[in-house]
């Protein structure tokens, strides 16, 4: 859930966020490989294969104001301020689908918009997203449209910023017209493509939840809930609007968190089944790194004392530990690339396959033992992929019947499924 309050808009950005100031960013390289570099020396970067990158650079006059910017080569960029402490947290909240953030933690993927994440799929070992019916983004040009005078706004210096309360300004549609007025000197991106904020039937004012009506959601009084907020206890979401000093949340994200709530306080969460849709490798996975998460919350004692208390137990760390490894094993993907894998397999098994016959040999070229080792774990961990790598294999072959060419390949999983060692399998 995405809970990190920007301090201010950086005038490059193209996304600006209602109601902050804007602050001179022109000192930083966005559209230069320097920053990246830069971010990689003072802060962080992440990037993507698609052209997609995200960073935090801490300003060189103010090191404890950090710049965040999200790029995407097709929906322009976000460039905002945060403190530098919380900036590795934006960071994680962009790290995937969210291209920006608002309303309490709404979200936007470039296309659509959806409620914070709270709604826990445990097959994906991941929050699902939950679209907003009826959603509508605004976007600069329309967001009081003409209502703003340049020549009122006020430009902000980082050095006018505070490091603990957003810079919001009661000017800031005179603000939003300085922003227009040089977006469109200097960028080719149109104004109905710079997203301000979304609108939907749920946001209205008049549908958002007080403190007492969100208590009342969850079956408490509302002095316990304000003590959560103070307390930051219970992961209580941040409120969508705030009006005066008064908070508001979207009836779906209290009674989500209400249900989040009950589920806690009635009872521990039922356990996943053991290794319900997990192939046999992701299942060997979750058992393994369950194992290792296990000795290391509860057998390392200077890590055990820091959160165990006398009502946890050893069945306690350990349902913990079988969560931990269930999310490994559901997050496979993430740390390889199958697809490629099986790519780069295909294209293996068909030179070595194809390949001449090596000096004294009279048959051709051998599937060597780290091709079939690939092979064997690609069928145990995803095996309708290995079996799209032995068909497209065979049907690329050329000279030899395909059925020929799986049926070598299949012999070869079968040999290690015996784990029956030998010499390389023979490609004739």
């Amino acid at each position: 859930m995405h809970a990190a309050h920007p301090l201010a808009n950086g005038l490059s950005t193209h996304h600006p966020v209602a109601g902050l100031a804007f602050v001179d960013d022109t000192h930083l390289p966005l559209d230069d490989g320097r920053l990246k570099e830069a971010a990689l020396r003072t802060g962080d970067a992440h990037s993507q294969p698609d052209g997609q990158w995200w960073a935090y650079l801490p300003d060189p006059a103010r090191p404890e104001l950090s710049w965040c910017i999200r790029h995407h080569p097709e929906h322009g960029r976000s460039v905002l301020l945060h403190p530098t402490t919380h900036a590795p947290t934006v960071l994680r909240a962009w790290w995937g689908e969210p291209l920006l953030h608002r309303a309490g933690g709404y979200w936007w993927d470039g296309t659509a918009w959806y409620r914070p994440g709270r709604t826990w799929n445990p097959e994906r070992a991941a929050y699902q997203p939950q679209p907003v019916p009826s959603a509508t983004t605004v976007t600069a040009a329309h967001h009081d449209a003409g209502a703003g005078n340049a020549a009122r706004a006020h430009l902000l210096r980082i050095t006018d910023l505070a490091t603990d309360e957003p810079a919001r300004t009661s000017r800031w549609t005179d603000d939003l017209a300085l922003w227009s007025t040089r977006h469109t000197q200097t960028s080719d991106r149109p104004l109905v493509a710079c997203v301000i904020t979304v609108q939907a039937p749920e946001l209205e004012t008049s549908q958002l939840l007080g403190v007492s009506a969100v208590a009342a959601t969850a079956g408490i009084s509302p002095s316990t809930l304000r003590a959560y907020i103070s307390r930051g206890d219970c992961d209580v979401p941040p409120p969508q609007a705030v009006v005066g000093r008064r908070s508001l949340w979207a009836r779906p994200v209290a009674e989500e968190w209400a249900e989040q709530r009950r589920a806690a306080v009635d009872g521990p969460i039922a356990a996943i089944p053991d290794t319900i849709g997990l192939s046999s490798g992701a299942a060997q996975a979750q058992h393994d790194f369950a194992r290792v998460f296990f000795d290391q919350l509860w057998h390392r004692p200077e890590v055990r004392k820091r959160w165990t208390s006398r009502h946890r137990t050893a069945a306690d760390v350990r349902q913990v530990a079988d969560e931990l490894g269930r999310t490994v094993a559901a997050r496979l993907d993430d740390i390889l690339p199958v697809d490629a894998v099986a790519g780069t397999l295909t294209a293996a098994l068909l030179d070595a396959l194809t390949g001449r016959a090596r000096t004294g040999q009279d048959r051709p070229a051998s599937v060597d033992p780290s091709s079939a080792a690939m092979l064997c774990w690609l069928d145990r961990h995803h095996p309708d992929l290995a079996r799209q790598v032995i068909t497209d294999t065979a049907r690329r072959r050329r000279g030899i019947a395909p059925a020929r060419t799986e049926q070598l390949l299949r012999g070869l999983l079968d040999d290690h499924r015996g784990n029956t060692p030998g010499a390389p399998a023979s490609a004739a």
